[in-house]
């Protein structure tokens, strides 16, 4: 995961704290963090318990 090189997400959001709600085994989950790069398949997103690898298809919702 190379900072160098941000996909489109991570560029927009730069160093906003965002919400990214998305479902995982039929399970509603949510995430708080910050974007800290993005490809065409997952966000990654960073927050305070750590790093949380979400997959785009799989991503319900992002709330600045």
């Amino acid at each position: 995961m190379d900072t160098e090189e941000n996909g489109k997400l991570a560029s927009f959001l730069k160093d906003a704290e965002v919400k990214v709600v998305w479902r995982e085994e039929e399970k509603t989950k949510v995430g708080r963090g910050m974007i800290k790069n993005d490809d065409e398949n997952f966000v990654y997103l960073v927050g305070e318990k750590g790093t949380v690898i979400v997959n785009k298809k799989d991503v319900i919702a992002i709330k600045q």
